[in-house]
């Protein structure tokens, strides 16, 4: 069952979800650096397995009214190819529909988006500012 809110996850499950894809580290990104980014959140989604584990999770940042980013979505790849990053994102549709939603794929991720109604918009840029 899908976890909405500021309680869905904390700073250390986020770590370890985001180390478990290899997007980053414990020496790049600090534990003070992701609560804030919690706190900051709009809304929060977790997945959870049979032993309370987070297993998937999602964050969206909006206005509620014309724009939606989701900065990540994150499965840990032993629970990928299962359905759980749909069942995220029809939530996320559910909640946040009536705004544009905009985030970003990972090279070789587009089909996943795609298979769920996203049209591809326009070209994004990034920059990281942190170690």
């Amino acid at each position: 069952m899908i976890q909405k809110g500021p309680n869905s996850f904390n700073a250390e499950e986020f770590m370890s979800l985001i180390e478990s894809v290899g997007w980053a580290t414990r020496q790049t990104i600090s534990l003070d650096g992701l609560e804030m980014a919690i706190k900051s959140s709009t809304q929060m989604y977790g997945l959870r397995d049979s032993e309370n584990q987070l297993i998937a999770m999602a964050r969206v940042l909006s206005d509620n009214y014309l724009f939606s980013t989701i900065p990540e979505i994150l499965v840990h790849p032993n629970h990928q190819k299962k359905g759980l990053g749909k069942i995220i994102m029809e939530e996320i549709k559910k909640d946040f529909g009536h705004t544009i939603l905009y985030f970003g794929a990972q090279k070789g991720n587009e089909e996943f988006f795609e298979k769920l109604g996203f049209n591809k918009g326009m070209q994004s840029y990034s920059k990281k500012f942190f170690k």
